[in-house]
């Protein structure tokens, strides 16, 4: 929900910007002027704005000209993000410092910045560089993260362990390589959401893992995963199950169910060994 909110959010501003705005490239624009007519734009878009006095609008806009970001981007990130605008300057710098600090580059930073201006309300710097960091270490370079990001933004907020879960389902039980991965929106998704639209083509018959020592660059009949994980129910459905919703929303509501039946089976197993390690336990210190 968190990165659809964020795209729908993001591109309703962008659809709603002058034409110039909307369509010029972020990365050949070379605007750095802030007049008038941008604020009185921008307050059209986000009327909260309009409390912003013109000194403020100047001094906010400075600091992203100073960082490398043009006018076209600035005005992006203040009407799809209007607190930043009465953030303290030293508050902006720091989140601007703290993402350039992510080694993305420049130009990758300020896209990823201008598409999810949610993103420069990160404050912990430390905390962001560590989660980077981890992701790179299931993706390899600085870049797969950045596209990942681009794709799901949430999950700078996602646990460490949420993220290795869903990964190593994706990467070890479904087969499929990182960069189909990082091509998608599927972490996005719970981990429940995955294994369930995967054991549903699976038990239809609709999707086979590779096999383990297969050529990753081999032809496969799956779906693809961003069309098993980037659709809605009713497409995933229709489009990629070839079934009616209401026969997926059933199966969904019963794999729930299998799940939850599982857990207990499992809590019951475990609290039978405690009673045996207790059993033991007595055996070998009998009570006097």
């Amino acid at each position: 929900m968190f990165t659809k909110f964020l795209k729908f959010r993001t591109s309703s501003c962008l659809s709603r910007l002058s034409k110039d705005y909307a369509t010029k490239p972020v990365q050949t624009s070379t605007d750095t002027s802030l007049d008038q007519v941008h604020i009185d734009e921008a307050v059209k878009i986000a009327p909260i704005l309009q409390s912003a006095s013109v000194d403020l609008w100047k001094q906010s806009h400075e600091i992203f000209i100073n960082h490398g970001l043009k006018t076209t981007n600035f005005l992006r990130i203040v009407t799809a993000n209007p607190s930043i605008l009465s953030r303290q300057p030293k508050k902006i710098i720091d989140s601007l410092e703290n993402w350039r600090s992510c080694q993305f580059g420049e130009t990758l930073s300020h896209l990823l910045l201008t598409k999810y201006p949610s993103l420069l309300d990160i404050s912990d710097g430390r905390k962001l560089l560590k989660h980077v960091t981890y992701l790179r270490s299931f993706l390899g370079t600085n870049k797969n993260v950045w596209k990942l990001l681009m794709n799901s933004p949430d999950l700078i907020k996602q646990s460490e362990e949420t993220i290795k879960k869903k990964i190593d389902y994706i990467n070890l039980v479904m087969r499929i390589e990182i960069p189909e991965i990082v091509k998608s929106e599927a972490l996005s998704r719970s981990l429940f959401d995955i294994q369930c639209r995967h054991v549903f083509l699976d038990r239809l018959g609709l999707f086979k893992p590779r096999p383990p020592k297969a050529d990753p660059d081999e032809p496969t009949k799956n779906p693809r995963l961003y069309q098993i994980t980037d659709t809605s129910d009713k497409k995933f459905a229709t489009k990629i199950a070839h079934v009616t919703l209401a026969e997926f929303e059933a199966f969904e509501d019963l794999y729930k169910r299998e799940l939850r039946r599982k857990d207990i089976e499992l809590d019951e197993d475990e609290d039978s060994d405690d009673d045996d390690d207790d059993k033991y336990y007595e055996d070998d210190y009998p009570s006097k």
